[in-house]
């Protein structure tokens, strides 16, 4: 049977984990699941729709980051019975999920592999895994790690396991072959309901307001039986800093059958010699009993692979004198001597540990025959593995350096390999690098393509345009999108994130996606400072040091998945301070209660951490008739001590129309620059009204524009705004400067919008009292006053495009038009001074860069223009599996890394 490891990131100074998967034709076995792992799925075309299992080294979010994004995406494909093993805390883990998964018909299975525990194996058809546990030294395992646990709170833990996810169903062997094409499952919303029409702010204010105060509390009466798992508590728990290590055995190769054998017995090809194969006894006509060893040679023992993951040097006393690796290593007494059939040792190594002399001695007793694959930071260069979208930035930085900033990278490792250990079977991973088991141990580097830093990429473009001076202290506001896509990661844009940098304050964090973390170690640096970024003069930990706020706008999963990530490494930069700083964490409750449950696995640094409820500091109206708190609400010490470090005069939110929780943005400096960020929304009057408030309008309004005005439709049914919308809302608030941000994967050209339809949409202009869109002397205030005597369909309609005015995608207009097209009277007098730009990943906006962004347009446009060329062209030549590559195929496999290089 054939099978192999292929390899999809190594360990780096970038990413803290290694991801192998284990191919079968019947099933792929992937081991970890950090963040970004499903963006390099796509990046490389691997099928994660094709996963049997997945293995955790440590229940962790350096390994286990990406697999919330993963499930989401699975549970779409209709995945059903995937299978997550792990060690002590993975059932804690999942079903702490439950605050934003909610997908009963995956039927995931926890299976977890606790010490001691006799049945803490995995085995199928395929594969059998045996885990083995090493632990830091001087750490002694409390009786409540080891063996199964049946205890009431591991019940608890089952059922909501079982509430988010579904009721695992073991697959008979033949159901692969059998089982209906998989059905996508239908969208689930808070509440286990199918998700309705997008509702109005007024209704998802009044679910807020009923539902606040059991979201903090998440406590329960005695016998309460909740409609909503998420408001049932999970049982506490205590970080446990148990690694796996993990012993893969494949199938035993059957022995070879001899025809010439069968002949000279008197077979006949056909029936019989298929069932010598399948090791069957036969009877010929004759009476002749013919046995399969008569001509089936004898079976080859099972190859094995071995994966260790050892954090840091404190674990390597663990690990060398654990017993279950003694039947491998030369000099063993153990009586079970399984030598030979180890094939490879993948090994995942923190830093310090492939230095250090104990690992490399014990490393070095392995055969000489075995491969060794060296994962760690000393060995793996810290390529960039996006390179579709370093090409296309590199392109744009060639247009404005100063914006589009040039990600850290390097290809060079830090120590050559021979340093690891004396042995000729070394080697680094590298993405989608292949070492087949069986039929026969071979490397296979056909799909390795080679990987370009940003300088390598920025010379191969044409036209690069030299870097202007800029003065160093001129922006007291820098909003840079990290991450602008919506949903799901794709090659070209991760998902929601955004700095703001506000000079001598420090930093905040609009909403934080998966892997934000490392596409901010990229942006600005990690160990060291990336000099290419000259906006935010700062490295990574210096950036986690002056951090003072992470902000997240609702529960979707494309909108926090990072923040676990970033609270512990914030948690790790800052702890050792003289004083400890203090972070601010402004979002709903229901995001308290999920950082709560998982600091039962992983160290978040919460009693450092001031949350603030986004219901808490609701923009209020001044003309409505707000209650009387007869008591200084608990939260306004934490509020005024963010407006405080950041330098604030005011910080408000407003619910907005998209999900329960869900909120809108405004802060306002003492400098006079005020900051609008919409989350995730339809067009909407709260927003409109808080972005009116106060003294001015807004300096900046960070918009979504998730949608193309022609696919409205869409955007009405998944609560968001299309780019006319948006532009529509700018205007509604009298905001100075646009910048739009969170599109639809599936566009990758600049944003288009007509007149015609940011006219058409129903909310009035900054200054005006009356619009043709809202009836004499109504305003936007009066249209959110009276909104609950509408319907939910005229009120989603009335707040955003009139549907009936759509224009024809032909005929959109690209703004902002380039200064060089000569001045569009029709459009500006819509827009008037109104300034727009299009966000990109890893950018840097200061007011005055939207202000230019205009004079570039044509540029930019054909940079998007010639990367879909190429894109096609590329996706043409790459249709096929890996093994499926003819020598035509592997020819433009070839083509395409020269290009590259």
């Amino acid at each position: 049977m054939k099978w192999g490891v292929q390899v999809v990131r190594g360990n780096t100074h970038n990413v803290g984990s290694t991801s192998v998967i284990l191919q079968f034709a019947s099933g792929r076995y992937l081991f970890n699941c950090g963040e970004g792992t499903q963006r390099l799925s796509f990046e490389n075309k691997t099928r994660i729709s094709k996963l049997t299992a997945i293995f955790l080294t440590r229940v962790d979010w350096d390994n286990m980051g990406g697999l919330p994004g993963m499930l989401l995406t699975l549970a779409e494909t209709g995945s059903q019975n995937l299978v997550v093993c792990g060690g002590h805390n993975l059932t804690h883990a999942m079903a702490a999920m439950r605050h934003f998964i909610l997908r009963s018909d995956m039927g995931v299975g926890v299976k977890e592999l606790r010490d001691g525990d006799a049945a803490a194996a995995f085995a199928d058809e395929n594969i059998k895994v045996t885990p083995v546990h090493i632990y830091p030294s001087g750490y002694t395992v409390s009786a409540h790690e080891q063996g199964a646990d049946e205890s009431d709170a591991a019940a608890t833990r089952r059922m909501l396991l079982e509430r988010a996810f579904g009721v695992h169903r073991a697959p008979e062997p033949t159901d692969r072959k059998k089982r209906e094409p998989p059905q996508p499952q239908q969208k689930k919303g808070y509440y286990g309901q199918e998700c309705k029409e997008a509702a109005i702010e007024q209704v998802l204010q009044k679910f807020e307001q009923q539902n606040e105060d059991t979201t903090k509390k998440r406590a329960l009466s005695p016998g309460h039986s909740p409609k909503r798992s998420s408001d049932v508590f999970l049982p506490l728990a205590t970080p446990t800093p148990c690694a796996l290590c993990y012993i893969v055995e494949g199938p035993a190769v059957p022995g070879k059958f001899d025809s010439q054998a069968a002949r000279d017995l008197g077979l006949k090809p056909g029936p019989h010699f298929a069932q010598l194969v399948r090791g069957q006894t036969i009877t010929t006509a004759d009476g002749q009993t013919i046995r399969p060893e008569q001509c089936v040679g004898p079976a080859r023992p099972s190859s094995l692979v071995i994966i260790i993951d050892c954090p840091s040097p404190a674990y390597i006393d663990s690990l060398t004198t654990a017993y279950q690796f003694e039947p491998f290593l030369e000099g063993s007494e153990s009586t079970e001597a399984k030598k030979d059939q180890l094939m490879m040792v993948v090994h995942s190594l923190g830093p310090g540990v492939a230095q250090d002399a104990r690992y490399k001695k014990w490393a070095a007793r392995f055969p000489a025959h075995v491969r060794h694959m060296v994962s760690a930071p000393e060995y793996v260069p810290d390529n960039n593995p996006f390179q579709r979208h370093l090409r296309i930035h590199a392109a744009m930085h060639a247009i404005s350096p100063h914006t589009y900033i040039l990600p850290q990278a390097t290809d060079t490792p830090e120590l050559p390999l021979h340093t690891f250990i004396d042995s000729k079977n070394l080697i680094a991973p590298r993405s989608m690098m292949m070492y087949d088991i069986e039929p026969e141990p071979k490397l296979d580097e056909l799909m390795v393509v080679p990987l370009l830093t940003a300088e390598q990429m920025l010379a191969k473009v044409d036209d690069v345009s030299p870097p202007s001076p800029r003065p160093n202290d001129g922006d007291d506001l820098i909003v840079c999108p990290i991450g602008t896509g919506s949903s799901v990661p794709s090659t070209y844009r991760n998902v929601s994130s955004n700095i703001v940098s506000v000079k001598g304050f420090g930093g905040m964090v609009l909403d934080c996606g998966e892997s934000t973390v490392s596409q901010l170690k990229r942006f600005l640096g990690f160990p060291r400072r990336n000099h290419a970024n000259t906006r935010i003069k700062q490295s990574y930990t210096g950036f986690l040091t002056t951090l003072k706020l992470l902000y997240v706008s609702h529960m979707h999963a494309d909108h926090h998945l990072g923040a676990i990530q970033l609270l512990h490494e914030w948690n790790q930069a800052t702890l050792l301070m003289d004083p400890r700083p203090r972070l601010s964490v402004l979002a709903p409750a229901r995001f308290w209660a999920w950082l709560e449950d998982f600091s039962g696995v992983q160290d978040l640094g919460l009693d450092r951490l001031d949350f603030i409820s986004c219901s808490d500091i609701r923009h209020v109206d001044p003309l409505a008739k707000a209650p009387v708190k007869e008591h200084k609400p608990k939260y306004q010490d934490a509020a005024t001590k963010l407006k405080s470090d950041l330098g604030l005069v005011d910080i408000s939110t407003c619910s907005v129309i998209h999900c329960p929780w869900a909120y809108g943005l405004s802060l306002t400096h003492y400098s006079g620059w005020k900051l609008v960020y919409s989350g995730d929304t339809r067009p909407c009057a709260n927003l409109v009204s808080l972005g009116r408030a106060g003294d001015k309008p807004p300096t900046v309004l960070l918009h979504e524009a998730t949608l193309p005005d022609y696919l409205h439709v869409d955007a009405v049914a998944k609560r968001h705004s299309t780019v006319s919308e948006a532009v529509a809302m700018a205007l509604g608030m009298g905001a100075e400067n646009l910048l739009l941000t969170h599109f639809s994967q599936r566009c990758l050209d600049l944003p288009r919008w007509t007149t015609a339809n940011i006219e058409a949409v129903k909310v009035a202009r900054y200054g005006y009292v009356a619009s043709a869109s809202t009836s004499a002397g109504s305003s936007v205030d009066d249209m959110e006053d009276s909104a609950t005597e509408l319907d939910i369909d005229d009120v989603d309609a009335g707040a955003g495009l009139d549907f009936g005015h759509v224009t024809d995608l032909a005929a959109y207009e690209q703004e902002p038009a380039d200064q060089t097209d000569g001045p569009n009277t029709a459009l500006n007098a819509v827009l008037g001074d109104l300034k727009i730009a299009s966000a990109f990943d890893m950018s840097a906006y200061a007011p005055r860069d939207i202000k230019k962004y205009r004079y570039n347009t044509h540029k930019l446009k054909q940079v998007l223009h010639d990367e879909m060329k190429l894109f096609i062209a590329e996706e043409s030549a790459d249709t096929v599996e890996p093994s499926q590559l003819t020598k035509g195929k592997q020819k433009a496999k070839a083509k395409k890394g020269k290009d590259l290089a």
